[in-house]
């Protein structure tokens, strides 16, 4: 339907793939255990949000190896580009004076992105997993931030992550936010994320320069306002 340790002991567990850009990137994943817990829910928390709020969304240079399922992945890209496409800043209306907005489908795992009754995207998504549910409603962008580094999890459950550089973040509603996903590819198929939105990282980036608020030239992140509001998002199951 859609409406809208004791040293830390590291093992190699597997060799795959991602897709990012058009290319399958080599990642290797090495899990991590006997680690402390960590416990933090990225949508309400509060520490996080403070983060977002400070954050400049400068890509950080030697920043780590990304950590997602307690597992070290390696071998990916150094750089995301950051250019807007076509020249395109992000807006809350279209040419024709239509209303932009996002529906995210939780039941069928899309995204779109509309003009008024017109769709312009279609994207299959990867929402909350088991004990991480996607918030729903409706909700307005309220920051954009081109990178953005996202921790929480447990690695006594086995579900910790530590990714920085996560690319065209959309915050919608505290800590939730629409954003791409370098660390998997099971968009469409399975829900891996910790309550965020995932999309690749290609389609990510086409949202998040269409969508208001508009980010001025030379900026990497920034707030809505009265007078550079955030898109309309609605979220339903």
């Amino acid at each position: 339907m859609r409406l809208f340790f004791l040293p830390i002991i590291l093992s190699l567990a597997i060799t795959g793939g991602v897709l990012l850009h058009g290319s399958l990137i080599s990642v290797e994943r090495r899990t991590l255990v006997n680690e402390t817990v960590v416990n933090a829910d990225n949508g309400g928390n509060t520490a996080f949000v403070e983060e977002i709020k400070s954050s400049s969304g400068e890509w950080v240079d030697n920043a780590g190896s990304p950590i997602f399922d307690n597992q070290i992945i390696t071998g990916l890209p150094s750089r995301f580009v950051a250019e807007a496409p076509y020249g395109v800043l992000g807006s809350t209306t279209a040419a024709d004076g239509s209303e932009k907005w996002i529906e995210v489908d939780l039941g069928d795992q899309k995204l779109f992105a509309w003009e008024g009754g017109r769709k312009v995207y279609e994207f299959a998504i990867s929402s909350g997993r088991p004990g991480y549910k996607t918030v729903t409603g409706e909700f307005r962008v309220w920051r954009k931030v081109d990178s953005q580094r996202y921790v929480g999890g447990s690695k006594a459950r086995g579900d910790y992550y530590n990714l920085p550089n996560v690319p065209w973040s959309l915050f919608f509603y505290r800590g939730y936010a629409i954003h791409g996903a370098y660390w998997h590819n099971d968009f469409g198929i399975k829900r891996r994320s910790s309550g965020c939105v995932n999309l690749h990282p290609d389609n990510a980036r086409q949202v998040y320069f269409w969508a208001g608020p508009a980010m001025p030239e030379g900026k990497k992140a920034i707030n809505s306002t009265s007078d550079n509001p955030g898109i309309r998002v609605v979220v339903h199951n």
